[in-house]
């Protein structure tokens, strides 16, 4: 609310009137509590000075051992020589004044901006931040306070309407947003620029007028001398209708996003290579999704789930279009192709492969499929066995014994030397469990990885099929196939390939006397069906 008394004790009073109604929006928004040191940004103009002096008030006056929580801190960007000079000069001597610590830095925005590319505005708000945080540091100061008021936020708002933004954007910048262990808080959020000036006018508190915020180079510039004041005339209320706005938002994109943190929490696996993991060659290198989760998620929470996994694995998330979330949302969420790949980032790759949904960092991603690993060997034996493959943390057990030692449903009765306690995979069919007659195999047996053109005689089809097309047909995702085994006889032919099919090699026929059982346990097999 903007004074209306003039100078004397009338305005005194309405002074500490407003001053503790802003006191009151703090605790409101929990903007700060009663010990915290804050770092006050102060260019120099009528709001950051009103906010300092408001500050001063409340706290360095307000509060026991106050004259020591306050710092003001001033960036000089090196866009307008002298004029910038005398800026920094004059907050020194209010700071001075006021009893408050002072901090300044000189920077060169202009020549950021040339370096890399930037907006000019977005290389001194980079500059800006860096400094404030570690003039925050150096203090240890635990909140940053901004002195952006109504009129800025409407103009944000809609500067990102124009620009195409989702709800986020139009949420605008919130009262209180914390970063790691630092908060930056907004106190003047709800206040009119006149009022802001008249306050000024009221305490006498000086301030110095920026000559480039009447430059129309800008666009926040022509938004806020052109396109408002226009858009005002239509609604005389529009800034507070858009303020209004961005409060309903950011409530609803703070619901949002806590709906994504439980869904993430709920759903999103760290690809790890704990034992039992088929992840191994992506161990820590990104997140698991199941497909069938995400479909079931409604899309406004797919959007914010992928930005959300984005936003742990790259700083490069916050700069990501609509178009690049949404691209990613209809890969997973869209029946075909059901194996897709795109590089999201310079880090970031996002894999789909049938139901399971990846994002894993680029180095590890780019790595080759095709594994390397030395041939396990099994040598012919009368007893049972196992056999550990580090190819995906599995164990392959296996008993031989006579044919009569069947049972009804076709297993090796006391398999395992009496231990009926192995733990076979629970999928459809006897893909992960294999018999053959031992007698008409070609020992020894050896178990290795998959290697390119590999190709098995398959039971029950008339001649042999690529391995590639036999996984392809299991719906095996292909950065598992490197770490199914392959278990080949003597003389090179597959046999077997577990959890997809075996070959008609050594069927075991009435005629067959001993029969050797083979069970893969754990490893790979749980995620590729």
């Amino acid at each position: 609310m903007a004074p209306r008394e003039g100078p004397g004790q009338g305005s005194e009073y309405a002074w500490r009137q407003w001053t503790m109604r802003l006191k009151d929006t703090a605790e409101q928004h929990f903007l700060w509590n009663e010990g915290d040191t804050i770092v006050v940004a102060v260019s120099g103009g009528p709001d950051s000075m009103l906010l300092l002096y408001a500050l001063h008030e409340l706290i360095e006056q307000g509060e026991a051992e106050g004259a020591r929580r306050l710092v003001a801190a001033h960036v000089h960007h090196g866009f307008r020589g002298r004029e910038s000079d005398e800026e920094a000069l004059f907050v020194e001597r209010e700071a001075q004044k006021l009893g408050i610590r002072f901090e300044m830095t000189r920077v060169d925005a202009p020549g950021l901006a040339e370096r890399r590319g930037l907006n000019p505005q977005a290389a001194a708000r980079e500059l800006r931040y860096h400094f404030l945080q570690d003039v925050a540091k150096h203090y240890g100061a635990s909140h940053i306070a901004l002195a952006h008021h109504a009129d800025d936020q409407a103009e944000t708002v809609l500067m990102r309407m124009l620009r195409g933004t989702g709800s986020s954007g139009l949420a605008g910048m919130a009262w209180k947003r914390e970063e790691g262990e630092l908060a930056y808080i907004r106190p003047l959020l709800h206040m009119r620029k006149t009022d802001i000036l008249e306050w000024c006018a009221m305490r006498n508190i000086p301030y110095i007028t920026d000559s480039s915020n009447t430059k129309r180079d800008y666009t926040r510039n022509r938004l806020r001398l052109d396109i408002l004041p226009l858009l005002e005339n239509e609604n005389p209320q529009l800034v507070g209708a858009l303020c209004r706005m961005a409060d309903t938002l950011r409530d609803e994109a703070d619901w949002m996003e806590e709906e994504a943190r439980r869904l993430f929490q709920c759903h999103v696996k760290t690809v790890s290579n704990d034992e039992g993991s088929p992840f191994v060659s992506y161990a820590g290198s990104g997140y698991l999704l199941d497909r069938g989760a995400f479909c079931n998620t409604h899309v406004a929470l797919q959007r914010r789930l992928i930005k959300l996994i984005l936003n742990y694995l790259t700083r490069e998330a916050e700069q990501m279009d609509f178009d690049v979330i949404e691209t990613l949302r209809n890969a997973a969420a869209r029946e075909h192709p059901s194996t897709w790949r795109m590089d999201v980032s310079r880090d970031v790759v996002f894999v789909r492969e049938y139901d399971r949904l990846l994002w894993l960092l680029q180095d590890v991603a780019a790595s080759d499929d095709i594994r390397c690993v030395t041939s396990l060997t099994i040598h012919r034996t009368s007893s049972s066995g196992r056999l550990s493959l580090p190819l995906n943390n599995s164990t392959l057990h296996w008993m031989i014994g006579a044919a009569t030692d069947r049972d009804a449903a076709g297993n090796m009765r006391n398999f395992i030397d009496g231990s009926d306690s192995i733990a076979r995979p629970r999928v459809r069919g006897r893909a992960w469990e294999a018999q053959f007659d031992a007698d008409t195999l070609c020992w020894p047996l050896h178990v290795r990885s998959r290697q390119p053109g590999d190709r098995m005689r398959v039971q029950g089809l008339n001649g042999s099929k690529k391995v590639q097309d036999m996984f392809v047909d299991a719906k095996i995702a292909p950065s598992l196939r490197s770490f199914i085994p392959i278990m080949t006889d003597n003389n090179g032919q597959i046999v077997w390939v577990p959890g997809v099919r075996r070959s008609d090699v050594a069927l075991v026929q009435p005629s067959t006397q001993c029969i050797i059982h083979f069970v893969l346990e754990g490893g790979a097999h749980a995620s590729t069906q």
